[in-house]
């Protein structure tokens, strides 16, 4: 199953930086950067701590292709 990243979206919902955003759940910015853009996934525990951050359920960070 492909999945879509909608972190990008809900990061620029919530009107924070993703800088800001990268240093909270304490990965780099190029991290967070490859996690936007489909190029890589986040943990299980790092998907929780940015749904818990962007004030969303973590499913809502991520839809079917």
């Amino acid at each position: 199953m492909k999945l879509k990243s909608n972190i990008g979206y809900w990061i620029e919902k919530r009107g924070y930086k993703k800088t800001w955003v990268a240093k909270q759940i304490e990965v780099s910015n190029v991290v967070l950067s490859r996690w936007i853009n489909d190029v890589s996934m986040p943990s299980v525990i790092k998907l929780f701590e940015l749904a818990e951050l962007l004030e969303c359920e973590p499913g809502d960070l991520y839809t079917k292709k």
